[in-house]
């Protein structure tokens, strides 16, 4: 789990090639529990991509979704505005409605943090 979390990281500081997001993919797949710094880096490698005028492969788009269906609760409430408004600039026609779907659906890793906060208080 250590050394598939540090490739990660170090992919997600790459410069973008097709290979990264397969690499990704398949990383992000074996659904293991990733430190917030490495999905915090995998957050910022989509971000990066929201001034790129190009076309992004179906790969990136793959990438980007099993992203999300596997660590989307441990991003923030910020992370994921920005992650919503990056498919405004890079939406595909059948991925991009699901990514939106399940960023809609659930709660933001401080949200969370929020509702704990709450209940201590009032114990």
């Amino acid at each position: 789990m250590l050394h598939s979390a540090a490739a990660l990281l170090k992919i997600a500081e790459m410069n973008y090639s097709g290979g990264n997001s397969i690499f990704i993919r398949t990383l992000i797949e074996k659904r293991y529990a990733l430190p917030f710094r490495v999905v915090d880096a995998l957050v910022h490698h989509f971000i990066k991509f929201r001034t790129d005028t190009r076309d992004l492969p179906v790969l990136w788009h793959q990438s980007l979704l099993a992203f999300i269906q596997n660590y989307r609760q441990d991003i923030s409430t910020e992370q994921k505005q920005a992650l919503l408004e990056l498919l405004h600039h890079h939406f595909h026609h059948t991925i991009g409605p699901e990514i939106r779907k399940l960023l809609s659906e659930y709660k933001c890793r401080d949200e969370e943090d929020e509702q704990y906060a709450i209940m201590d208080e009032a114990n």
